[in-house]
């Protein structure tokens, strides 16, 4: 490492504090987060910038962090991983940045700003609020938002979710969302998008995916590849569910509440789809402006992210939720590991 490296401005402790010990938020970051230095030293301690571990050269020597001429005051951007072999009196001086391939590769705006915005994203800031009060403007906002989505939505791409089990119970159900977009002449039209999905009562874990209509040739091969055998099954009493109990359809164990009649059956209280409907509406709430199904598909891996890795389950929780934000900055390093 260079010897003139600047000295970070906040030690692993200091990180470790940030996100473990209460309170957690907007005020408190911004307190103990303040400057360039802090933005860069929180970048290295969380990984999402890696300065211990040299790069190898295309040419296959052990590159050498340097300081750049004309960039010395500048704590990021004025140091450089540099090749320094010597080969029959030439030099090799390929040089990568300590960004490249991170995070923060080619990142225009302020360190401050970019942690400001994806602080934002996870507290539900509004966009447009979250642009006004970073003072970045709406468009920057807006990609960081989606950026943080993307995270979410190639995370749950790749989990296997199965959710249930032997003794557990799970509320599956369909609902349609609109997909709006403009014809021509600015003439606003909806079209309906079929959203499928299931949670489990008792762990709280959750599927969601599109899906093209309601047939049983499409809803039965997900339902027994997102449920585990054994578990009972919650629905309402669409033609489509009737033989869930069969073996071929996954032998499950079964009930069903007529929605025409009752939404809670009269003689049990506990056969209803409260939880799956109660689900749709928080979906529907997170889901503003004009919906293509790419983004459709974003917001369905977010809300499902959050429901997986951001889920408090009481106040101490809620206090700490600093630690989810360190789980979301551990994905965003596996998927962005720098060179």
């Amino acid at each position: 490492m260079a010897d003139k490296f600047p000295q970070l401005s906040l030690t692993a402790n200091d990180v470790y504090k940030l996100f473990e010990e209460p309170p957690f938020g907007l005020i408190e970051f911004g307190r103990r987060v303040s400057t360039k230095l802090d933005a860069f030293s929180l970048a290295v301690h969380t990984g999402l910038i890696n300065i211990t571990v040299p790069p190898t050269c295309i040419c296959g020597i052990t590159m050498r962090l340097v300081q750049r001429t004309g960039k010395a005051e500048n704590a990021y951007q004025g140091f450089e991983w540099q090749c320094e072999r010597s080969l029959n009196g030439q030099r090799c001086r390929h040089a990568l940045t300590i960004t490249s391939g991170s995070f923060f590769t080619d990142v225009r705006l302020p360190w401050m700003n970019v942690w400001d915005l994806c602080l934002h994203w996870f507290f539900r800031t509004p966009v447009i609020a979250a642009g006004n009060q970073v003072g970045c403007g709406k468009d920057a906002a807006l990609d960081w938002y989606s950026f943080c989505r993307q995270v979410c939505y190639d995370v749950v791409s790749e989990m296997d979710t199965c959710i249930g089990g032997e003794g557990l119970h799970v509320e599956i159900d369909e609902t349609h969302i609109f997909k709006r977009k403009y014809h021509r002449g600015r003439q606003l039209a909806a079209e309906h998008v079929w959203v499928f999905g299931g949670i489990c009562r008792e762990s709280k874990e959750a599927f969601l995916q599109v899906v093209p209509d309601r047939t049983g040739q499409t809803l039965w091969p997900i339902i027994q590849q997102r449920i585990h055998p054994g578990t009972t099954i919650m629905t309402d009493s669409a033609r489509v569910y009737a033989s869930l109990h069969q073996a071929s359809r996954g032998g499950f164990v079964h009930y069903a509440v007529n929605h025409r009649r009752n939404f809670v059956d009269p003689n049990d209280a506990n056969i209803h789809t409260n939880t799956v409907e109660r689900q749709w509406g928080l979906l529907k709430g997170m889901l503003t402006g004009c919906m293509d199904e790419e983004r459709l598909e974003m917001y369905l891996g977010e809300y499902v992210y959050r429901r997986q890795f951001f889920q408090a389950f009481n106040t101490m929780e809620k206090r700490t939720s600093g630690k989810f934000f360190k789980i979301f900055l551990g994905h965003v390093k596996e998927m962005f590991p720098g060179i």
